[in-house]
């Protein structure tokens, strides 16, 4: 396999309570820290991959929180429950609350410990990494793992497994900038078990992954022409869902239907829309195959909202109804709730 083919995403880092000037610093050192992982300020707390938090506007927030107070008038305050973030995170100091960060810390007079403490965060992210990588070449070389499993070798030395049934197990000290030598070894499918001590996901979490943070532009052109139905409910957290996935789903469980009208229809910019059709296609829950989605159609009464309750929509019959065809959905609409439960073709 050309190594070429592959690509590692860039790390987001989301900034709490920092004047423009205090995130230009940042973004000075967080240029400076790419060790083979490559990071950006991102806009978006819910998409970062780390956290930065301005230790002398941050307070103590119900059980366990932290609330974040804005550097300029008119600017909401970010509140954060520590319980639930399982991202790195550091404080810069000094702290207005003695105590209140447990966890790293770094000091914008000293531009050298943010580079340190990102080079740590990255070293923390390398199997999600990994993950992004192996994604990368399975989706490029379209790989077949109905029936082979993978294993991923470096010097010797096993860093992944890659199978249908077991997902994808990464080497918790694996480093992706060797990645371009591994060795891609074909199994047969009872050689699919995954180390206990390595970092396991699933196979559709990581190409929906891939999918939502790759540049490439992953929806075939045959996508483009001709209706598109929808299929069956992810098997992914709800936490990985955004609301102009479900303004898609809606629509499709609605009725099939084509690129352009889909895009009337969700008033969805094409980027975001080619971007989330891909997703969907990725990890089997839209297809331009007719025949494919009415088998999902005729599944056994109750097999398929099983795949809702997993992905953590709303199950059939509690869904307000769909947009009628060509009206659109106004970008508002942050409930965009679907049944998806496969619909018939």
């Amino acid at each position: 396999m050309d190594p070429q083919t592959a690509e590692l995403p860039i790390l987001r880092l989301a900034l709490a309570g920092f004047t423009p000037a205090e995130q230009e610093i940042i973004g000075i050192a967080a240029a400076q820290a790419s060790e083979g992982l490559s990071w950006r300020v991102s806009p978006s707390l819910n998409d970062a991959d780390a956290l930065f938090i301005n230790g002398r506007r941050a307070a103590p927030w119900e059980a366990g929180g932290v609330r974040v107070n804005p550097s300029a008038p008119g600017v909401p305050a970010v509140c954060i429950d520590l319980n639930d973030w399982q991202r790195p995170l550091a404080f810069s100091v000094p702290l207005a609350i003695a105590g209140l960060a447990g966890g790293d810390s770094f000091d914008l007079l000293k531009p050298q410990s943010v580079v340190t403490v990102l080079r740590k965060f990255g070293g923390w992210l390398r199997p999600m990494a990994v993950q992004f990588w192996l994604a990368s070449r399975i989706v490029k070389e379209r790989l077949d793992l109905a029936s082979s499993v993978y294993h991923i070798s470096v010097d010797g030395r096993l860093q992944a497994v890659v199978s249908r049934r077991n997902g994808i197990g990464v080497l918790p000290i694996a480093d992706p900038s060797r990645l371009a030598s591994a060795v891609w070894a074909r199994r047969p499918e009872l050689a699919d078990e995954i180390p206990g001590h390595f970092v396991q996901t699933g196979l559709a979490e990581a190409l929906w992954q891939y999918a939502m943070r790759t540049t490439r532009d992953l929806l075939p052109t045959y996508f483009r022409s001709g209706p598109i139905y929808w299929c069956r409910a992810p098997q992914l957290p709800q936490r990985m869902f955004r609301d102009s996935h479900l303004l898609i789903v809606r629509e499709l469980a609605h009725a099939p239907a084509s690129y352009a009208d889909l895009g009337r229809r969700t008033g969805l910019v094409e980027s975001v829309l080619t971007r989330d059709l891909a997703a969907l296609r990725l990890v089997g829950a839209v297809t331009q195959d007719r025949k494919q989605a009415l088998r999902f159609a005729v599944q056994p009464s109750g097999t398929a909202n099983q795949g809702s309750h997993a992905a953590g929509f709303l199950p059939n019959g509690t869904a307000l109804k769909p947009t009628q065809r060509g009206t659109g959905v106004p970008l508002g609409d942050k409930t965009a709730p679907a049944p998806l439960a496969p619909q018939s073709a």
